[in-house]
C-alpha cells in the first residue's frame, strides 16, 4: 500500500462499483426531474434547460458530497465520468418521463 493509502482505490472492481452507484443516482434523479418538468408543464427549451441545470447540479453534489470533493480519488477521469459520460443516457430517461407526465397532466 502506498503512503497516501489510495493504492487499492483504483482497482477496476472499485471503479465499476463507483460508476454503478453514480448511474443509479443519475438515473433516479433524471426520472424524477422529468416527472417534475411534465407536472409543471415545461415546454421546449425551458424543459431542456431545466434538465441541464438539474443534471449538472446533481453531478456537482455527487462529486462534492459523495466523493468528498475529491472525485479523482474514486474515478480515473472524474470530469468526464461524472459530468459527461452518461449525459445523453440521462437525457433520454428525462425526456421519456417528461413527455409521459406532461401528457398525463395535460
Amino acid at each position: 500500500m502506498s503512503s497516501d493509502g489510495y493504492s487499492d482505490i483504483n482497482f477496476s472492481g472499485n471503479i465499476i462499483k463507483n460508476k454503478k452507484s453514480l448511474l443509479y443516482v443519475q438515473d433516479s434523479t433524471s426520472l424524477v426531474f422529468g416527472l417534475g418538468a411534465g407536472i409543471i408543464q415545461l415546454e421546449s427549451l425551458n424543459g431542456f434547460g431545466f434538465f441541464l441545470i438539474c443534471y449538472f447540479s446533481v453531478s456537482f453534489l455527487y462529486s462534492t458530497w459523495i466523493c468528498q470533493s475529491n472525485p479523482s480519488k474514486y474515478y480515473l477521469n472524474p470530469l468526464y465520468e461524472i459530468y459527461f459520460e452518461s449525459l445523453f443516457r440521462e437525457l433520454t430517461g428525462y425526456v421519456m418521463a417528461w413527455t409521459f407526465s406532461y401528457a398525463i397532466v395535460g
